[in-house]
């Protein structure tokens, strides 16, 4: 067994013969504001002006920065919502399972294949519906699916985890294997912290994995997670919720950033550098990069590390922000959409999540 140089991590060797069949994509439905202004697209602006109000230029331009500041640095640029952060959460609001039934029946329709061919489910998300019933039973109900379903939560890691899992249920001869990341943190992004509002975005995936003669598939990955490190990022309020711990925002994303700082890019590079080492691998036998679509200054640093090439290099994070535990697997479907990966090529995944959670997987197409 393949260790990371950082405690709590762990390798695992190859696991062929799978293939991804199709993917499809679901977003929020238009967001109503509460001057009466309807949005499905979020950009930056309106942000700053739900934040600081129509004056928005003057008050970034006397703490010296401009609405360009986000797209610039961080990558930042459009993003979806269920919820209009800062307001009081509202039960007939979209929520994950919503986005995930849509993602669902987009990727039926694509592939033309019907709900009673599905022999598993298995929901990803860090975000779920409901506090004890499953999500993946709610969205296997809504696209008509009777199969076995399951949750994974592991942090934004949580599509990597559930990747893998999904991959084992192919080799365990699980036909079709449907994967679902599904994800709403609007509903739990602190309005305090700028950064986190500006930062998340809500939406949904949906993945076929299918056995296949072809030599595609897992050539290795990296998993790993430290609770001593939970702190640095969390939802502190414990479940079920108090009156108190609501109205003192309790619930909210909480976050320790200069910690994380020191945390996080060293977990990055470390289950990449354990995925290349178990795989025997190099950087330079990689034809794409992908990591966590989180804030693209750490990921580019992370990647310069690594010494990935920038055109290997793939980033959507100015179209949905941080889609947290998805974010990953939609910047997979993205890239293959824009051709930006062939047969044959090997991809790597990276990402690192609340928990803390690290991992990377490299699939073979």
């Amino acid at each position: 067994m393949i260790r990371g140089n950082i405690s709590g991590g762990r390798a695992f060797n190859s696991l062929k013969g799978i293939k991804i069949s199709g993917s499809a994509l679901a977003f929020p439905e238009p967001l109503l504001l509460p001057d009466g202004k309807v949005l499905g697209n979020i950009t930056n602006e309106d942000i700053f002006k739900m934040l600081m109000g129509e004056n928005y230029p003057e008050v970034l331009k006397s703490i010296g920065m401009d609405s360009s500041y986000p797209e610039k640095v961080t990558g930042l640029k459009n993003r979806r919502w269920t919820h209009v952060i800062g307001t009081s959460n509202n039960h007939n609001e979209e929520n994950m399972t919503h986005l995930g039934i849509k993602a669902g029946k987009a990727l039926f329709d694509k592939l033309n294949i019907s709900p009673d061919e599905i022999d598993m489910v298995i929901v990803s998300s860090t975000t779920p519906h409901k506090t004890t019933t499953s999500s993946a039973c709610a969205i296997s109900d809504g696209l008509g699916v009777k199969a076995p379903s399951m949750d994974m939560k592991s942090g934004c890691t949580s599509c990597l985890y559930s990747l893998f899992n999904a991959a084992m249920y192919v080799k365990a001869g699980f036909e079709k294997v449907l994967l679902i990341a599904s994800e709403t943190p609007s509903k739990y992004a602190n309005p305090k912290i700028k950064e986190t509002v500006m930062g998340v975005g809500d939406g949904a995936i949906a993945i076929l994995l299918e056995p296949t003669e072809e030599n595609t598939g897992i050539i290795s990955g990296f998993l790993g997670s430290d609770g001593d490190l939970g702190k640095l990022v969390q939802t502190p309020g414990l479940i079920p919720p108090t009156h108190e711990a609501i109205d003192n925002g309790s619930y909210y994303y909480q976050g320790d950033a200069s910690a994380l700082k020191e945390a996080v890019p060293v977990r990055y590079i470390d289950a990449m550098n354990g995925a290349l080492k178990a795989a025997k691998m190099t950087i330079e036998d990689l034809d794409l990069y992908i990591p966590h679509q989180v804030n693209r200054y750490l990921t580019e640093k992370v990647a310069e590390h690594l010494n990935v090439p920038k055109e290997k290099q793939f980033y959507n994070l100015d179209k949905y922000a941080n889609l947290a535990g998805a974010a990953a697997l939609v910047a997979l479907h993205d890239a293959i959409e824009e051709q930006r990966i062939k047969k044959g090529d090997k991809v790597a995944l990276n990402v690192v999540g609340g928990g803390l959670t690290w991992g990377a997987i490299i699939w073979q197409f």
